[in-house]
């Protein structure tokens, strides 16, 4: 076997491959051999056919098959050979076989890039001051109690307002006849919530307990229901309640129910806690995107594009897989494979760029990730799933998980050496409230 490489840019490469006469002959007396025992040629039995005449019959059809089983054979033979570290293959041609001459054919292969990093280090960022304010741990505050909102009947009559929770018995009917599953009782509804009909819900404002109303709606072609799709229908309703959302008070009684607090205090402690690890991760991740921004001005290189391809599958699964647990299609959602993939390439090849800096970054400083840094980041993780240490560590082994973990772990080391080594400027913010100073100003950390 004789193999080439010619060089064809900074990520890719063509192979070429040539395979002695005698291999290529084996091949073909071997598959002439197999085609004699199943050969049907008028005059001869099977396995009696001459050698020239199956040639003159078949000789086409062998060469393409013993061709295509050559490449089948050799091709990653041919690969190991190279030292090529291949991440993605494509553009197989091959010439056509002849008997008694070498077999010729070629690849494209995509390669990492030979990439050294520089001016990784001092790379000027702003890191935002954490400031979390009294406005926003009440607005969390606020969050929670609607959270654990409740259905009141109304204290004062009135009629039904925009927002109400109307309890209604009502009949649909189309075209003068009862629609089948058109009736109910008791039934509850959010004015304005538009999970019925949006028309149906602004005719109901107005009305009182105990009225009854004829309303009359036209539903869309595509509605749910095929006895209304398309169709204009009229409903027999009946008012029987009006209920209004009440909200907790905000007191120690509310923060017990809430859990392990012994009080409003607590709460507010608790509260001030999350929003600030919150914020803070937020910081962290806009510091990234800064030195992100500048490792990859600072660093062009192209970019393998079957991998910015295998990013932008990873990034479709990871969409799909959370849409179906909302028993949503990606089309539903008002968009196709293609769409989503064309407006996520830029992204899909910045993480790819980015791994490709992280990945060197490491080799250049030697960083490594010790067993005793694997074994705090599965205590992290086991603590962040709820789960014990020993179910972590053993979902990752058994599932072969445990390199694509450690690669994690490698990346958050190099990002926090980036983030410890860049030049960083502490952006002081004031709390934006009423009557607050809201200059900024900076000071040099």
């Amino acid at each position: 076997m004789k193999i080439s490489i010619d060089e064809i840019s900074e990520t890719a490469r063509k192979v070429h491959v040539e395979l002695p006469e005698e291999k290529v002959s084996r091949h073909l007396k071997k598959a002439y051999r197999q085609l004699n025992r199943t050969a049907k040629v008028r005059g001869f039995r099977p396995g009696k056919v001459p050698l020239a005449i199956l040639k003159r019959q078949y000789a086409d059809q062998i060469n393409h098959e013993v061709g295509l089983e050559l490449v089948n054979e050799t091709l990653m033979e041919a690969l190991e050979q190279t030292d090529i570290e291949a991440v993605g293959q494509s553009d197989l041609d091959r010439e056509p076989l002849q008997e008694g001459e070498p077999f010729r054919y070629s690849f494209m292969v995509e390669v990492k890039p030979e990439v050294v990093v520089k001016d990784y280090k001092k790379i000027p960022v702003q890191r935002k001051q954490l400031v979390v304010n009294e406005e926003e741990v009440d607005a969390e505050l606020e969050l929670r109690r609607q959270a654990n909102s409740y259905l009141k009947s109304l204290e004062e009559p009135r009629p039904i307002q925009q927002g109400d929770h109307a309890v209604l018995d009502f009949k649909a009917f189309a075209e003068g006849k009862p629609v089948p599953d058109g009736e109910a009782t008791g039934f509850h509804l959010e004015v304005g919530g538009n999970r019925f009909n949006p028309e149906f819900e602004t005719k109901l404002i107005g009305a009182s307990k105990g009225e009854q109303r004829e309303i009359e709606v036209t539903f869309p072609a595509d509605y749910g229901n095929k006895n209304l799709a398309g169709k204009n229908a009229t409903f027999q309703v009946e008012i029987k309640d009006i209920k209004e959302q009440g909200l907790p008070e905000l007191d120690d009684e509310f923060a017990k129910n809430l859990g392990d607090f012994d009080n409003l205090k607590d709460l507010r402690t608790t509260v001030r806690q999350e929003l600030e690890s919150r914020k803070g991760d937020q910081i962290d991740a806009e510091v990234w995107t800064q030195i992100l921004d500048e490792l990859i001005s600072r660093n062009p290189f192209d970019v393998p594009q079957s991998m910015v391809e295998q990013e932008l599958q990873r990034m479709l699964d990871t969409i799909s897989y959370r849409l179906s647990a909302q028993n949503l299609t990606l089309e539903q959602a008002g968009m196709d494979e293609e769409t989503f993939k064309e407006r996520n390439r830029e992204p899909a090849e910045r993480r790819v760029r980015g791994t490709f800096l992280l990945e060197k970054i490491a080799d250049q400083e030697s960083l490594e990730i010790s067993d005793e840094e694997v074994e705090q980041g599965l205590h992290r993780s086991a603590k962040d799933m709820n789960q014990s240490y020993e179910q972590v560590r053993d979902f990752y082994q058994n599932s072969n998980l445990m390199e694509p973990y450690k690669r994690q772990l490698m990346e958050e080391k190099v990002i926090n050496f980036l983030r410890d080594h860049a030049d960083m400027t502490e952006v002081e913010e004031a709390a934006s409230g009423p009557g607050e100073d809201k200059s900024k100003r900076e000071e040099r950390s």
